[in-house]
């Protein structure tokens, strides 16, 4: 019994230690995640099995030893009941031819009755011990499901959480694919006066937001920071976006700016004269000189 208590309470160390184990979460789970995770429930599956083969093959050696032990059973009963017809000890002394006879007949009951209690005792700690290993195999069998059980769920969560990834991922270079249309606020027109020529993209760029200086579209780099005006070479929505698309220079006006560092412009006079169009810009894929904020 306590040779029992003892395993259960290692077994359950065990437990806790594999259940117990690190993982990473779904919610920052790496790229690989889903792999490591669908590799360790491989494992766990594999060791399943093999603990489940373990406790059908105790399970048949206890069935073995209850069938020994049936018939250990009626050999005994079978001998008790020879034991049973046999002449008293009275008889047999008064039967004997000598007192050696008498003697060799009691010490050769006495043998039978010792091998019968030795068998019994064989047979029941044989069957003890196959219990206790049939026990052993039945709860580290439990505590490998449990896991496996715990790895199938963390599996879930990562293929889950990798799913969700991926839509987002797609659902943004969807949007950034996606022709954006020009704000509905913007009328055409600023309510201040615009000195650009009409349809090109220093005309359009004024109606977006005030321009003080004059000049094409490579000059406004030199003149904003004449007047005063802020630049750099990071898109923020509101800005002047400058650069040498043409030998005049072009500038387009950011109206958003996204997490991948690309950003978009509204624009005129690029893919034609007095043409509003939109397009997505991503670093290093134009003749960038800067921003103007």
């Amino acid at each position: 019994m306590v040779k029992r208590i003892a395993l259960l309470v290692v077994v359950a160390v065990t437990a806790a230690a594999l259940l117990s184990t690190p993982v990473t979460s779904a919610s920052a789970a790496a790229p690989d995640s889903v792999a490591s995770a669908q590799s360790r429930l491989d494992d766990l599956n594999n060791r399943v099995e093999q603990a489940g083969g373990k406790v059908d093959l105790a399970n048949h050696k206890l069935l073995q030893d209850q069938k020994l032990e049936a018939d250990l059973n009626v050999q005994i009963a079978a001998l008790a009941r020879l034991q049973y017809k046999r002449p008293s000890m009275l008889v047999q002394f008064l039967q004997a031819n000598s007192l050696s006879q008498v003697l060799g007949d009691v010490s050769s009951d006495r043998l039978m009755d010792q091998k019968q209690k030795n068998l019994v005792l064989q047979m029941r700690d044989l069957h003890r011990q196959d219990q206790q290993a049939r026990d052993e195999a039945a709860i580290s069998l439990a505590v490998i499901t449990a896991s496996r059980d715990e790895a199938q769920k963390i599996l879930n969560e990562a293929v889950a959480a990798r799913n969700a990834e991926l839509a987002a991922r797609a659902a943004a270079l969807a949007a950034m694919q996606r022709p954006a249309s020009i704000p509905a606020a913007w009328s055409g027109q600023g309510p201040w006066p615009n000195r650009f020529a009409y349809g090109y993209c220093t005309w359009y760029v004024a109606n977006k937001r005030y321009i003080p200086w004059l000049g094409n579209a490579i000059d406004w780099w030199p003149n904003a920071r004449a007047y005063g005006y802020a630049e750099g070479y990071t898109p923020q929505v509101g800005a002047v976006m400058v650069t040498r698309e043409s030998g005049y220079g072009h500038v387009a006006y950011v109206e958003a700016v996204y997490p991948n560092g690309s950003w978009l412009v509204s624009e005129m006079n690029f893919i034609g004269w007095n043409r509003v169009s939109t397009r997505i810009i991503f670093p290093g894929t134009v003749p960038l000189v800067g921003f103007i904020y």
